[in-house]
Formats: C-alpha cells, structure tokens, sequence
C-alpha cells in the first residue's frame, strides 16, 4: 500500500512542476503580449501578412517562417 502512495505522490509532484512550468510560461508571454498591446500596433492590410506579421515580433507562431526574420522587424 506504501508503494502506491510514493507513486502516486510522486505521479502529484511532476504533474505540479508540469503546472508551474507552463504557469512561467504564460506569464512570460503575458507580458510580451502587454508590451505589444501597449505599443497600440497598427495594422495595414495593404503590407500583406509578411510586413503585418513582423509587427509583432515572437507573439505568433511560425512569425520567422512567414517573415524570413527574427520577427523584431
């Protein structure tokens, strides 16, 4: 019965440094979203995506692909 507990303690213990990771995580992007939304981003759909894209730096996925860059353009 012992075994079961340190298992199960154990299974509880990874699954809340799993929690506190992503927690760190969105924190992170929380305030990278905030600085971007502080800097009131225009956007002008005439530049199409690659230029709108790089705008926002790192915030979406696969901005480097769309944009050939580092994305801080």
């Amino acid at each position: 019965m012992n075994g079961n507990r340190t298992s199960a303690s154990t299974k509880l213990r990874k699954q809340i440094e799993t929690l506190r990771k992503q927690q760190a995580e969105l924190l992170a992007y929380d305030e990278k979203l905030r600085h971007h939304a502080d800097m009131r981003i225009t956007l002008d759909l005439d530049d199409g995506v690659k230029a709108n894209y790089g705008k926002f730096g790192d915030l979406l996925e696969g901005v480097k692909l769309v944009t050939g860059g580092s994305g801080d353009e």
